[in-house]
């Protein structure tokens, strides 16, 4: 039982990140329970539902999520699930859990070699060039408080210290305004 409540809160914390909990979970069911392969992944379907619910929540009240993006994605990834479930039924179980590895495999050796380097963007040295942040600057010096709010929190890519410049542009009035908004 309490290796039940470690594995299910240690998936918890990946999938709350985002990052595949349920990967995590079918590997030790699979693995260390002996549950079939197919059974370990409808388990996961179930128990992916509350804690998606919880990690949107979470991230939604951040706004950590770009919701044009997910809702495009999700359309497909409807229709990837009723083709996917279909295939994990008729799909031996032992080659289902092969293919299961296969993909463990290239996306392990994926994150190790290329996921891990950082690029300009990330690193913050060249996340926008100059000339569009002038042009931003420009806009956000002429639009009225509450555009120059909106603009702040929904400008993407900026540097740290494009990001104090635009601060520094903001009346007064509008840190309030800022900070209500980014609450």
């Amino acid at each position: 039982m309490i290796l039940y409540i470690l594995i299910g809160f240690l998936s918890g914390i990946v999938t709350g990140m985002g990052i595949g909990g349920g990967t995590i979970l079918i590997l030790v069911l699979t693995f260390i329970y002996d549950i079939p392969q197919q059974q370990a992944q409808n388990i996961n379907l179930i128990y992916f539902i509350p804690t998606a619910i919880m990690a949107l929540i979470f991230h939604i009240k951040n706004k950590n999520i770009l919701t044009n993006v997910a809702f495009r994605v999700s359309i497909f990834g409807i229709l990837g699930a009723l083709v996917g479930s279909y295939l994990a039924l008729i799909i031996n179980p032992k080659l289902l859990r092969e293919y299961f590895a296969y993909l463990l495999l290239i996306v392990g050796i994926y994150e190790f070699f290329f996921s891990g380097k950082v690029t300009n963007r990330q690193k913050g040295d060249n996340s926008m060039n100059q000339k569009e942040f002038e042009n931003i600057k420009k806009e956000f010096q002429d639009v009225d408080t509450d555009k120059k709010v909106e603009m702040y929190i929904s400008i993407q890519g900026l540097t740290v210290d494009q990001y104090k410049e635009l601060l520094y542009l903001m009346p007064k009035d509008a840190i309030n305004k800022l900070e209500k908004a980014l609450s």
